[in-house]
């Protein structure tokens, strides 16, 4: 009776874990996202512009990157490509 009881027990035991690191592995797939590379031409006062690229997972976040980068400046998207 005690051996099938530790042999049941190793068995729910990995039959778990197999569980939580294959679904450890599904969300690992889901989580990784393309990278692009936007380039922008910028403008500041005063000054003739120039192109910049930014790379980054979607537009709002290139966009967010680039007005950190030149905060006085005015950036204006005119490609975007893969990297």
């Amino acid at each position: 009776m005690k051996k099938n009881l530790v042999v049941s027990v190793v068995s729910l035991t990995l039959l778990f874990f197999s569980f939580s690191f294959a679904s450890k592995n599904s969300e690992g797939d889901n989580n990784t996202k393309a990278i692009h590379c936007y380039d922008f031409r910028v403008t500041c006062k005063g000054k003739s512009g120039f192109l910049d690229t930014v790379q980054a997972t979607t537009w709002s976040e290139a966009t967010k990157k680039i007005n950190a980068k030149y905060p006085d400046c005015k950036a204006i998207q005119v490609k975007q490509k893969d990297c």
